[in-house]
């Protein structure tokens, strides 16, 4: 009667302990062994972040400051450390603005070397050629004090004994109102751009030349104002003004091309 009594509570010892060894088992074949054969203790998970020892060395704008992480990591109770360091200090602004300009200035440096040199006194204006009718023409020379005359009383441009400004330059027509004006002479326009005047670039027929009678004042003026510049072909002599401004001696009038 002892002996029932006894070993039910020893049984149901032994039962436990036996319960404990099976399920002790899976945990330990599951454990990483050593080369001896003993179990080794398997490592914890890693729950937290670490950062590095040593700043890493990236540019300022790639490490942003994640103040909505961190908000929502305190409202949560935890911390996280940062996920990374720059290596950005306050004082190396300066240092990065002075690398930026000196490789500016070389790049500027380089690209003035690779240019050929450029003699800008050589450049020239270039406009377009403005042509006045011989009417428009005829209202202006009239207005400044000039006349004009034709041996066969016409304005007819492909009549040789006719006195056309059609088609004549603009300028052509301001140079030679300068010219009354700065000699203060009397000017009478004897030749246009009618045909029958020698061909050419800068020609009566291109609208650059006209021709005025002689008189007294202007030979004058021509003379005192002009430097030689020679005889021409058919024996003309020649006067070059500063401003360019050609003058060819004819027997009876004086043949001007205004450049």
């Amino acid at each position: 009667m002892w002996i029932r009594g006894t070993a039910r509570p020893l049984v149901g010892l032994l039962l436990g302990i036996e319960i404990s060894i099976i399920a002790l088992a899976p945990a330990a074949s599951a454990a990483p062994m050593a080369p001896d054969g003993e179990p080794r203790l398997t490592p914890r998970i890693i729950t937290r972040s670490y950062h590095v020892e040593e700043p890493v060395q990236v540019s300022r704008w790639y490490v942003p400051q994640h103040r909505h992480v961190h908000s929502h990591a305190q409202q949560s109770g935890h911390v996280p450390q940062d996920g990374y360091v720059s290596g950005y200090r306050p004082g190396d602004g300066g240092r990065h603005r002075k690398a930026a300009d000196r490789r500016a200035r070389t790049a500027t440096g380089t690209a003035r070397a690779a240019l050929p040199a450029l003699n800008l006194g050589r450049v020239k204006h270039r406009h377009a050629t403005v042509r006045m009718s011989h009417d428009h023409a005829a209202k202006y020379l009239l207005g400044a004090g000039l006349r004009y005359r034709s041996t066969g009383h016409c304005t007819d441009r492909h009549v040789n004994t006719c006195t056309s400004l059609d088609s004549v330059r603009t300028g052509t027509v301001a140079r030679i109102i300068a010219l009354k004006h700065a000699s203060d002479c009397p000017i009478m326009v004897t030749g246009g751009t009618e045909v029958g005047h020698a061909p050419g670039r800068f020609s009566h027929g291109q609208g650059y030349k006209l021709d005025i009678s002689h008189n007294a004042c202007i030979d004058r003026y021509i003379a005192q104002h002009s430097e030689p510049a020679g005889v021409r072909g058919d024996g003309a002599r020649l006067y070059r003004a500063p401003s360019g401004t050609v003058y060819a001696d004819e027997s009876d009038h004086w043949d001007i091309m205004f450049k």
